[in-house]
């Protein structure tokens, strides 16, 4: 790669964080490209350069998401663990997020899905699914070892285990007890270990 590219992915790169950083903490739509180009010293028609809109900056933050936390996921998929221990390894991803106020992207987006391209809507849409069969995986793995019990299809206990770990990290931050997530998250994992 050539120097000019390397800065050029640097650059976008430090956009991506700053964008990141704004996004988990007020949402996309509080997000401005004057307030991104004041965060990484360029001027706002820089910023436009290498995203064109709030959708390109937000489907860049997916696509970043999915392979840092995809590639997280898979290590704990991959590991020859039993399932809630799997369950436990996923929730503390979502507390090291916490404690670095690095709130789950997927549900900071979420939240103002309904002002979103047809596009972005899909590939949030596409996110969400594929960590949803990441983590059904787990809670198969754990029927048929019989180490979680738990009501309806694993696919249904997927997307609640998520749904609870997002709003865990809601909670917590509003609540200003990071202590609180690990504790719930625990007990959520215990209770439905046998």
């Amino acid at each position: 790669m050539s120097t000019d590219r390397l800065v050029e992915y640097g650059m976008k790169e430090k956009i991506l964080d700053a964008g990141q950083t704004m996004v988990q903490d007020r949402g996309l739509n509080a997000v401005s490209f004057q307030d991104l180009a004041d965060a990484v010293g360029l001027s706002k028609a820089s910023v436009f350069h290498h995203f064109k809109n709030k959708d390109a900056l937000a489907m860049g933050l997916l696509k970043r998401c999915q392979t840092t936390y995809g590639a997280q996921y898979a290590e704990v998929l991959a590991k020859d663990l039993p399932a809630p221990k799997k369950l436990r390894e996923i929730a503390q991803l979502f507390e090291a997020g916490l404690k670095s106020s690095e709130l789950c992207l997927l549900g900071a987006l979420g939240n103002g899905s309904g002002m979103l391209s047809k596009e972005l809507q899909a590939e949030l849409q596409s996110t969400a699914d594929a960590t949803i069969d990441r983590y059904k995986k787990v809670f198969e793995q754990g029927r048929r070892e019989g180490t979680l019990t738990f009501e309806g299809s694993p696919k249904q206990a997927a997307t609640a285990f998520l749904a609870m770990l997002q709003g865990l990290q809601v909670l917590a931050r509003a609540q200003r007890d990071l202590a609180a997530f690990a504790k719930a998250a625990s007990s959520y994992i215990q209770s439905i270990t046998t």
